[in-house]
């Protein structure tokens, strides 16, 4: 089972500023960006703005379903789910969490950038 802290400790190690274009940049890989992991009901979730969607807006919020996996390349991390694969972008900073998302019940379960 994934756990919160496997997400966010992949992506420190994994992430790069300076990220290079992959085979994924071509495809339309949904993003998410100003993102939080969550666990809920049992299950790791990411929750952030959804990037490249094609039912939805740029920049809405959204929730993804239970994370399966996560895998890295050339500097990007990537997240999988039962039917999807998003890229995830810049973390969610601790401010903007008090403000965005006031309804987490249990913050001792989720990832808290400084």
């Amino acid at each position: 089972m994934v756990t919160i802290d496997d997400i966010t400790g992949f992506f420190l190690d994994n992430s790069s500023d300076s990220r290079k274009v992959t085979k994924y940049d071509f495809k339309g890989i949904l993003t998410i960006e100003s993102w939080v992991v969550l666990e809920q009901k049992g299950k790791v979730i990411i929750k952030g703005r959804i990037h490249n969607h094609k039912k939805h807006p740029q920049g809405v919020n959204i929730s993804t379903s239970g994370v399966k996996g996560y895998f890295s390349e050339r500097g990007r991390v990537y997240v999988t789910t039962k039917n999807s694969i998003y890229e995830l972008g810049q973390p969610l900073n601790e401010v903007e969490l008090v403000i965005k998302v006031p309804e987490l019940q249990n913050p001792e379960k989720m990832t808290i950038w400084n």
